[in-house]
C-alpha cells in the first residue's frame, strides 16, 4: 500500500509548551535511563546518602520522606537511547548551603520552569539489584540539602528524561541535567481537507529500534491528536489509527532538541454504514452479523447489529451479513473521505 508522507513543521520547543506538555507527564513511565548494568557496576557511596531536599522556587509539591522506602523500576526499558548530553557547566543560579539541580531540554536553551519531576537515589543497589530512591520534587530548579556521597538524579519531562551521576563534595554545587529532547505534535487528516479529532483518531507512539523492528515497544498508546508531548530527541514509529479497522497510517518523525516537531498523517479512508435491507433504501434487518473481508478474503473486520459502523481504508472488499441462517453478500467499493451506506440485498 502507498503511503503519503507526513508532513512535518518544526519551531523553538519553549515554555509555551510546558503547560501542554505537563498535561502529558502524567502519562510517563517510570522512567530511568540508568537502569540495568550500570545499576549493578556502582561503587558504595562515599557519604551516609542521607539527606534533606527542600521545596523548590515557586512552591511545587515535594515528598519529604526520606526514609528510603522507594525503590527504583529497572526493569523496563529505558524511553530512548541517545548519546550523553554535553556537560554545559553549573548551574547560574547557586545558593550557598545547597546542591542546585535544573534541567534544559537542549544545551543552549533556558532552564525549564516547571514540568520538571525529580527524583534522588542512593548509588548503592539493595538486595534485589534497585537503587533506593531518597526523595523526589516537582517543579523546576530545585534546591537540595545532600551529604557528601555519590547520588543518581533522575529527571523527567513528559515522556522525555534524563539521569546523571553526581558527586557531592561539599554543602554548595550544583548540577544542568540537558534532556536533549524536543516536542511533538501530530495531526491527522483524511481524504483531501477533513481533519480528523480526537473522537475519532488517536496515534500510537514506538520508541526508536535498535536492533531492528521487532525492538520497538510501545511508549505512548493513543495519543490525541493535537497534544503536545515532550520526548527525547530520536526518529519515532508513529501509527495513526482511524478507526478500529484496517485505517492505520504509520510514519518516521524524528525529534530534535529543543524544538516542537508538528507532523500531519494523512489517511485515505471512509467510514461505512452496513445495511441488510430487503430493498433498496429499506429498513435496516436487526440481528445480523457481519464480515467485511478483502476481495482475496482475508479478515478487515467483523461486527453484530442492524448497522454497524466502520471505518476503511480505500479499497474494494466484500461484505457479507448472516441472518436466520442464510448469508448474503455485496461487493464495494472505499473512496478516501467519501462515508456512505453500503447496502446488502437479501435475495
Amino acid at each position: 500500500m502507498a503511503l503519503t508522507q507526513p508532513q512535518e513543521k518544526r519551531t523553538p520547543f519553549r515554555r509555551r509548551h510546558a503547560a501542554a506538555a505537563g498535561l502529558i507527564a502524567g502519562l510517563a513511565l517510570a522512567l530511568l535511563a540508568f537502569a540495568g548494568a550500570d545499576a549493578a557496576q556502582v561503587a558504595p557511596a562515599t557519604g551516609s546518602g542521607d539527606g534533606d531536599i527542600v521545596a523548590p522556587a515557586g512552591g511545587s509539591d515535594i515528598n519529604m520522606d526520606l526514609g528510603g522506602s522507594g525503590d527504583a523500576e529497572t526493569g523496563i526499558p529505558p524511553a530512548v537511547s541517545v548519546e550523553p548530553a554535553p556537560d554545559v557547566g553549573p548551574p547560574a543560579d547557586i545558593r550557598p548551603g545547597s546542591f542546585t539541580l535544573e534541567a534544559r531540554l537542549a544545551p543552549d536553551d533556558p532552564p525549564l520552569g516547571d514540568g520538571v519531576k525529580w527524583r534522588i537515589f542512593g548509588d548503592t543497589p539493595g538486595p534485589d539489584g534497585h537503587l533506593t530512591l531518597l526523595g523526589e520534587a516537582s517543579g523546576g530548579i530545585i534546591y537540595v540539602r545532600l551529604d557528601q556521597g555519590v547520588y543518581y538524579v533522575h529527571a523527567a519531562y513528559g515522556r522525555a528524561g534524563a539521569t546523571r551521576k553526581i558527586e557531592v563534595t561539599g554543602p554548595t554545587g550544583g548540577e544542568v541535567l540537558v534532556l536533549n529532547a524536543g516536542g511533538i505534535r501530530l495531526i491527522a487528516i483524511n481524504g483531501k481537507d477533513q481533519v480528523l479529532t480526537g473522537s475519532e483518531v488517536s496515534f500510537d507512539i514506538y520508541a526508536p529500534e535498535e536492533g531492528g523492528a521487532e525492538e520497538r515497544f510501545l511508549l505512548v498508546p493513543n495519543a490525541p491528536p493535537g497534544h503536545v508531548i515532550s520526548l527525547n530527541a530520536g526518529t519515532y514509529h508513529v501509527v495513526s489509527k482511524y478507526g478500529d479497522a484496517n485505517a492505520n497510517v504509520p510514519a518516521d518523525i524524528k525529534v530534535d532538541p529543543g524544538k516542537l516537531t508538528e507532523a500531519t498523517l494523512f489517511q485515505k479512508a471512509a467510514r461505512l454504514t452496513l445495511k441488510l435491507v430487503e430493498q433498496h433504501g429499506g429498513e435496516a434487518i436487526a440481528d445480523t452479523a457481519w464480515s467485511v473481508t478483502t476481495l482475496s478474503g482475508d479478515s478487515v473486520v467483523e461486527s453484530v447489529g442492524a448497522f454497524p459502523s466502520v471505518v476503511l481504508t480505500a479499497g474494494d472488499y466484500t461484505a457479507k451479513a448472516k441472518h436466520d441462517g442464510k448469508t448474503f453478500q455485496t461487493n464495494f467499493s472505499v473512496e478516501a473521505g467519501v462515508n456512505r451506506d453500503v447496502e446488502v440485498l437479501v435475495e
